[in-house]
Parts: C-alpha cells; structure tokens; sequence
C-alpha cells in the first residue's frame, strides 16, 4: 500500500473511530435523559427545597403541582419571567442553574389558562337571567317564593377544566346538604344543558327565605342579582360570620365530615384566590379582550390595579373594588383601601401604554416600584433573544424613586421603541436596591448604545459565571488604572465574593405584549 492510501485509510478510521463516539456521547445522553424523574417530579423536588412562598400548597409534606398552577400570584402558565415562585429561585440564587431551568420548563409547558374555553360558548348575566326566568315560569306557584339559584357560570367562563367542574358541582352538593342538616348530598336541580346554574328549593332542604337571604346577603353583584356564585357561598359558609348581636349567625352553623370539608374547602379557595384577568372576565361574563381594552382606559387611583390585572393577578379583595370601579360604584379612596401590605419582596408593577400594537406603533413602558431602586429593563424576542432597553446610552442613569410612575423612555429621550414583527414580545423589569446592574450584565456604551444579552435562557444559565467574568476585568482594570496612577506594586483589595441576592433587594416584573401583527423592538434615535 503507497503512503497516500495508507494515509487516506488511517484518515478513514478517524472517521469511523468518530462517528462510534458521537453515537456512543448520543446513546449516553439519551439514557441519562431516560433515568431522569419526569419533568414535574424535577421541579416539585426543586420547590419544595427552594421555594418557601409555596408551602401553603403543601400537603402532607408534598406540594400539589395542580394547586400551584392554579394559583396566579406564584404561577403565571406559559410564562416563568412572570412567576413569583420562579423569580424567587433566580433572586435568592440558592437552587444550582439545571434545577432552576426545571422549574422555568414546568412552567413553560403548562397548558394556557383558558385552555379550557375552547369550544365553550360565553355565558353572560343576561343568559343567567334569561335560564331563571324560564326556570320560574316553569315552577309551581307554590314553591316560588322558596326558589333561590346558585351559579357555576363564572368558573365555566373562568375556563376551570370539566374535571374541575364536576368537583365544583359535588362540592356545592355536599354544601347543600350540610345547609339543610343532612349528611349524604342533596341532588342538584340543573337549569340548562351546560349544567352551571342550579335551583334551590328552600323547603326541600328545610331552610326559609330569611335564612338563605341572611347566608346571601354580602353575594357579590357583578353577573346575576339572582343566584349566588357557589364558591362564594361556600367561602361565606366557611367563614362563620357573625349576626347584629355580635354571635355566630345560626344560618352558617354547619357541620361537614372530612371529606365533604375538603370538597368545600376547595371550592371556597377558588373564590379567595387572587384574580388573574381569565378568572375576572369570566366573572363579569365577558370576552378577556374586551376587559383588557376597559383596563387599559382606567386611569386615575385605579391605573394601578387596572394595569397589575391585565398583566398579572389581584387579591380577591382588591379585584371586588376594581369590579365596583367598573361599574361606576367604588367611592372614592377605595383603590388605596384595598391596597394589601406589601411581603419581603420589592414590588414592581409593569405595563405599557396599550393592551396591544399594530406594526411600527410607537411603544411607551411604564414602571412602578415600591422602593427606591436601580431599573433594569430588558425585552425578550420571539426567538428568545434579549437587548437590554433600558438603561442605555441616552439613558444611563437608572434610579427610580418610589411610587412614582417612569416612562421608558423618557419624555425628552432621544430614541424610539417600535414592534415590528409578528407575534409576542416580553418585557422583563428588575429593580434592585442595593446596586445598579442585574447579575451577569456589564455595559460598554463606545461599543453598544443597548446591551446585548444573546439567548435569555443560556443568559440566566449563566449569569454567575458571566458576574465573577465582569468582576474579574473590572478588578483588572481598576489594578492597571492604580498602577499606573501611583507606580505602587500594592495588589488592590479583593472584591466580595458573589452572593445570593435577598428578596429585600431585588423585585422582578414581566409581561407579555401581543403585536397584531408586529413584534421586535426597533431601537432607533
């Protein structure tokens, strides 16, 4: 054999040598992949390690995954930026990065909130008047005054699965039956095929009109006047309140076994839960388009939890006079009443100036924080690309004061933001108290008027790293800049090691803004 063919036969066997190992790396990965937990067991592990805020879903000593993922102040579906539960894992930096992409890829994969609703028809109040009304004419005139409704129509609009539905329906069965004194579930009396409205013969289940109106008679009034919403009811119930003599109200003493108090108890938490805009539309009977665009004209003292609803979720309490608001009916000074106290973290609450863009629209972000603290603005594309908008260039300085409102950009800055693209955009805001950048990011204003951050998920991965990168040239940098200025051989002090960040120093904020059709910022000056 001649050298070439020798040398063409060796190069021959590299090859092969190679493609063996690739498969074999493949083959290995592949089965480590397969000897993992599923996906939701990685990320229940992960936050029941990590994430305190959720032990109240705890039960047991095991987190219910579907009770965090119906609860909108730590778990915004399809969205891990907007989720408290999983901006604390990135706060507090405690959890390794692989375990924190656990949960970001548990969020992410969530089916969408009103997955639910597809194929369902909208119920209106109108309709919820129009079923009772057909209902009463059909009964007899000696039962009338004893028939009282219950509704179910604003968990159907709320897109709760039918499973969820189902539960919700026994539950109200077995409250029922515990208002009327009975240990086994009175038989629902359905009023229309969807099953969601419900009459209530008062003498079957032994209870005069006084006594349901007594258990109704703080029943919210947006939908129907006429039935009472039944996770309402059941949250009423539970509550114990107290008749004008100060005493528990005998109406509301009932007794449950421990299954029928579980049932009830869970259709009451649907109730007390905070309120996203899929479960406030549903209860206002209405498209969530349609309550996005009646937000987004709110001003005055209720531009804030107006734009907090749009983007994010409200404390029942908060939502029930936001609905008053909209019907014209809060009094005044009731936004800040309503107001709950703040938790350990910075609250910031982020919007922009509309609920939706068409191409080349001029786009305007606004930022509010409850503490003074440096803003960080950073948009994520469709590709999942990220820019930091703010701060930049123009715009350097990046100390915002407390409760005040920040246009970014500002009033006389000499730049643009547009969406071009089609699709969705998200706008990440993190504001930190006590120093000016986020972890991982440095700017060079002589080579980028915007930073640019690459892939937001390889960002976040590697954040740490990036941060003791940037220490490690700025320490150099300073170490030249003293040498060259004294001539000393002094070596400068270290700088502190890099630590987890409390959840008193950072607060963090995203939405997603739809662009019909459109997307991508456009920074121009």
């Amino acid at each position: 054999m001649n050298e070439r063919g020798l040398t063409t036969q060796r190069a021959g066997m590299r090859f092969a040598l190679a493609v063996a190992l690739g498969l074999s790396a493949g083959l290995v990965a592949a089965r480590a992949a397969a000897e993992q937990p599923p996906l939701p067991e990685r990320a229940r592990a992960v936050l029941e390690t990590y994430c305190t805020a959720c032990a109240p879903h705890a039960g047991e000593g095991r987190l219910d995954l579907d009770a965090l993922a119906d609860d909108p102040r730590l778990v915004v579906r399809r969205r891990p930026d907007a989720s408290r539960a999983y901006q604390r894992l990135l706060v507090e930096a405690k959890a390794a990065p692989d375990e924190i992409e656990a949960v970001r890829d548990w969020i992410e994969g969530l089916p969408a909130r009103d997955a639910a609703c597809h194929g369902r028809k909208l119920v209106t109040p109108r309709d919820v008047d129009k079923l009772i009304d057909l209902a009463m004419q059909a009964t007899a005139s000696a039962e009338k005054s004893g028939t009282r409704f219950v509704s179910l129509a604003h968990l159907w609009n709320g897109c709760v699965s039918d499973e969820e539905l189902a539960e919700a329906r026994h539950a109200t069965a077995v409250l029922l039956a515990a208002l009327a004194r009975r240990r086994e579930p009175v038989e629902l009396e359905a009023v229309g095929d969807e099953r969601i409205l419900f009459a209530v013969r008062l003498s079957r289940i032994a209870l005069v009109p006084a006594e349901w109106n007594r258990l109704t008679a703080r029943a919210p009034s947006a939908g129907s006047m006429d039935a009472a919403p039944g996770d309402w009811l059941a949250a009423e119930v539970l509550s114990r309140p107290v008749n004008e003599t100060g005493n528990p109200d005998p109406a509301f003493d009932v007794a449950f076994d421990a299954a029928g108090l579980r049932a009830v108890e869970g259709l009451a938490a649907s109730w007390t839960r905070d309120v996203d805009l899929v479960r406030a539309a549903g209860e206002r009977g209405m498209t969530q388009r349609a309550l996005a665009d009646t937000l987004s004209a709110i001003g005055g003292e209720f531009l804030h939890p107006a734009r907090r609803l749009m983007h994010g979720a409200l404390p029942r309490g908060a939502w029930e006079v936001l609905s008053l608001a909209l019907d014209g009916e809060a009094p005044l000074g009731s936004a800040r009443k309503s107001e709950t106290a703040a938790d350990s973290d910075i609250d910031v609450l982020l919007w922009t100036d509309k609920a939706s863009y068409r191409p080349r629209d001029l786009v305007t972000v606004y930022v509010s924080a409850s503490v003074a603290c440096h803003l960080t603005l950073i948009d994520v594309d469709r590709r999942g690309k990220a820019i930091v908008l703010f701060p930049n260039e123009i715009e350097q300085d990046n100390l915002i004061a407390p409760g005040v409102d920040v246009a970014i950009p500002g009033r006389d800055a000499a730049y643009q933001l547009r969406f071009d693209h089609a699709g969705e955009e998200e706008i990440v805001a993190i504001c930190q108290r006590d120093a000016g950048r986020p972890r991982g990011i440095s700017y060079d204003y002589e080579k980028q008027r915007f930073a640019v951050l690459g892939d937001w998920r390889v960002f976040l991965r590697t954040a740490v790293e990036r941060e003791a990168k940037i220490r490690a040239a700025e320490s150099g940098e300073g170490s030249r800049r003293r040498r060259r200025a004294s001539r000393e051989s002094t070596p400068p002090a270290p700088l502190p090691p890099i630590e987890p960040t409390s959840p008193l120093s950072e607060g963090r904020a995203a939405i997603t803004v739809t662009i019909d059709p459109g997307g991508a910022p456009d920074l121009r000056n």
